[in-house]
């Protein structure tokens, strides 16, 4: 069984599925900030590339941070974050290339713990685990096309980000 391209959720501009940001921590010493924040989400399909860069600009916002790093990190095993554009055509391409790695529907030896998300796990090596980014003048410091995406890979539940702001005011 393979997957279609209609079972992936592929959002260039958005993040369907986001709930609320939750605020974990902050804390400021003199000029330092170390600002956390947890943005809660279920994704409506099993698989999705959805865009979190406008969700983690606004966590470093309210952080007050102006020149520092922003630290992201999906918070499941079976998920990942990445930069890259947002463009839908490459969205496309980057889910037919994973699941061309890791297909849905094979005999994996997971299945034998009663598990059915074995390329799940297998996908999320292909993304990253977390990643850090640059903070200049209070905003992600990208080049022109440059966007966080979050990858889900076994959704259709409640899931998090960790967006951790470290730098000063």
């Amino acid at each position: 069984m393979s997957l279609r391209p209609s079972d992936w959720l592929l959002s260039p501009h958005e993040f369907p599925g986001f709930d609320r940001f939750e605020l974990r921590a902050h804390e400021e010493r003199g000029s330092q900030i170390h600002h956390t924040e947890w943005l809660h989400f279920e994704i409506p399909k099993r698989y999705a590339l959805v865009n979190a860069n406008d969700r983690i600009e606004e966590v470093i916002a309210r952080s007050k941070v102006r020149d520092g790093l922003c630290f992201v990190s999906a918070m499941h095993i079976t998920s990942g974050v990445y930069v890259n554009d947002a463009e839908s055509g490459l969205l496309q391409d980057i889910a037919g290339w994973i699941e061309g790695l890791a297909p849905f529907g094979r005999d994996y030896r997971h299945h034998q713990t009663g598990e059915d998300n074995a390329d799940a796990h297998l996908k999320s090596f292909l993304t990253n685990h977390a990643l850090t980014a640059p903070i200049t003048d209070g905003r992600l410091d990208f080049g022109t096309w440059q966007q966080i995406f979050y990858a889900e890979y076994d959704g259709r539940r409640p899931k998090r980000i960790l967006v951790k702001v470290m730098g000063i005011g």
